[in-house]
């Protein structure tokens, strides 16, 4: 499911931090929050969202419901936002500007499926780890040692499909199989 409420704050001008403010959230409860579909939150919840907000509830969800609905993705724009929608495993997403140059490289480097499907089939599925395993660790003695993690997830997690000369689309590969 695609984090609807992230895409909610996004259109507002509204980050994940401007809901943790007040301290009626956590952030562990709003990452949970943001995996589940609206029509599942609980009436707490909803109400909490709309109060901090500053929204009314019903207005809310029916605004949730219909990005869920939608084609819309959520826009990662800097690095920090990126590493997030990594880490989340986010289902799918665009990615816009400057990084679009650090996913041309990612996609470069990338083996074809293929390739990486004969090499796990090769190895027992632990040629896979193994080799996520040592590049962890050379990246550790890398100078941006947090980038090259990243490329690394990215590669490994999301097939990239440039839309435009500004956006390109990151997609979870399992969504596919």
């Amino acid at each position: 499911m695609k984090n609807v409420l992230a895409i909610y704050l996004q259109k507002h001008g509204l980050t994940r931090i401007d809901l943790l403010r007040s301290g009626k959230l956590s952030e562990a409860q709003l990452a949970r929050i943001s995996k589940r579909d609206p029509e599942k939150y609980s009436a707490k919840t909803l109400d909490t969202l709309a109060k901090e907000l500053d929204v009314n509830s019903d207005e809310l969800l029916a605004d949730l419901k219909n990005i869920r609905d939608s084609q819309e993705l959520y826009e990662v724009t800097d690095a920090n936002e990126l590493r997030q929608r990594v880490k989340e495993q986010e289902e799918e997403f665009l990615v816009k500007g400057d990084l679009r140059e650090l996913l041309k490289e990612i996609k470069r480097s990338q083996v074809s499926e293929m390739a990486e499907t004969g090499f796990d089939l090769g190895s027992g599925g632990s040629g896979s780890l193994g080799a996520r395993g040592v590049l962890r660790v050379i990246n550790f003695f890398e100078e941006d040692s947090k980038t090259e993690n990243l490329k690394q997830d990215i590669a490994q997690l999301y097939t990239i499909k440039f839309i435009d000369d500004a956006t390109a689309k990151l997609r979870l590969k399992q969504l596919d199989y």
